[in-house]
């Protein structure tokens, strides 16, 4: 496939993200609505709850509905991907952009889906990267061995981690054991 074909395709504009963050933070909106309550039947006054934060069921009600619409949005892209993945027969090597432009999922996600699928065990799903050309090499295992020099990167980088001279992927900590571009492990560029 061209590179023209990857520019041109539309992805779904929905990202995969966790989606228990949000519900956490909806649960504690609605904690502190509960509260109020109490606080407003037993004439308690703290900080003036009683006689706001009955309030907060709304904005609580939205990011659970947010949290839940999340989740679901999770499990259909983790199903397209499975599908994808078995359609292929769990075997041979696959360009991500490929399954990408097959599931209509934006590379990056199905990399996020792929990487939750294995780590939570889901029978068939099993891969490994080609260290030097980067494609899934599907039905293969990669053992991970973290590095003891590894140190987690921030979440945020303004540009690519500094890999020259390093036995490990600065990105996942998995020992490389052969010379590549690219970790066997996360599929990150080394």
């Amino acid at each position: 496939m061209s590179n023209d074909n990857y520019r041109n395709r539309y992805y779904s504009k929905k990202k995969y993200e966790a989606a228990i963050e949000t519900l956490g933070v909806g649960i504690v909106f609605l904690f502190v609505a509960i509260l109020s309550l109490f606080f407003l039947a037993f004439n308690i006054n703290f900080i003036g709850l009683s006689s706001w934060g009955y309030w907060l069921f709304i904005p609580a009600f939205f990011i659970m509905l947010g949290g839940i619409q999340q989740y679901y949005t999770n499990n259909k892209f983790q199903k397209a991907v499975r599908v994808a993945i078995l359609d292929r027969g769990n075997q041979g090597a696959h360009k991500l952009e490929d399954i990408a432009l097959e599931v209509g999922i934006k590379p990056k996600d199905v990399l996020k889906v792929l990487i939750d699928l294995r780590q939570k065990g889901e029978r068939g799903i099993n891969y490994r990267f080609n260290s030097e050309t980067g494609e899934i090499i599907l039905g293969e295992k990669v053992a991970y061995v973290k590095s003891e020099e590894f140190v987690v990167p921030p979440k945020q980088l303004a540009e690519p981690l500094e890999t020259e001279g390093k036995g490990y992927c600065v990105y996942c900590g998995h020992e490389l054991s052969t010379e590549g571009n690219f970790c066997e492990n996360c599929g990150s560029k080394i």
